[in-house]
């Protein structure tokens, strides 16, 4: 005959200190698989997408500021653009709006040596050059005043939706499980 004994001792802290270490590198890879999904949606061309469906990114720059933070303290991710580097046009994107006023130049009297705009290449784009004179830097002055005056009366820019990171969410719904399975060792 044969006898056994065994003891178990439970460590709650132990235990909650394991669950939130799987939550967090769980939590860090749907985050990543996530803004993966939605920046392989983006695609690079120049061209604008159909209303509807992810936006074109001629220059790419979508696709690259695309990042993930994990919140280790308050158990939660936030995936999408960096508004730093983005700016507000990819929340117009995804939601779609209506953009009025647009951002104006800063106001600047240019002088005689300084660096300024001397003619425009575009609308709102100038070619620039070390001003010689005073009739060339009396011209870079006026230059921005009549940009201002037309970016003031400008008329609202409509953004059709063209949702990038909802689709991504949704096409990853079912694999979030999976990433929180058998994670607690």
């Amino acid at each position: 005959m044969m006898h056994i004994r065994a003891r178990v001792r439970f460590t709650p802290g132990q235990l909650k200190k394991k669950v939130n270490q799987a939550t967090f590198k769980s939590m860090n890879h749907a985050a990543g698989t996530i803004r993966m999904t939605a920046k392989r949606s983006i695609r690079k061309r120049k061209k604008p997408s159909n209303p509807g469906s992810p936006p074109s990114s001629p220059t790419g720059m979508l696709r690259r500021v695309l990042r993930y933070e994990v919140n280790r303290d308050r158990g939660e991710a936030v995936i999408g653009p960096v508004n730093e580097i983005a700016g507000r046009l990819w929340n117009l994107h995804e939601f779609g709006g209506v953009v009025t006023k647009r951002r104006k130049l800063k106001r600047h009297r240019f002088r005689v040596g300084e660096f300024g705009p001397i003619r425009a290449k575009q609308p709102g784009k100038f070619a620039r050059i070390k001003l010689l004179t005073i009739a060339q830097a009396s011209r870079s002055t006026r230059l921005i005043e009549e940009e201002n005056e037309r970016r003031g009366a400008s008329k609202p820019r409509r953004y059709p939706a063209r949702p990038f990171m909802k689709p991504a969410l949704i096409a990853n719904q079912a694999r979030l499980p999976k990433f929180w399975r058998d994670s607690v060792k």
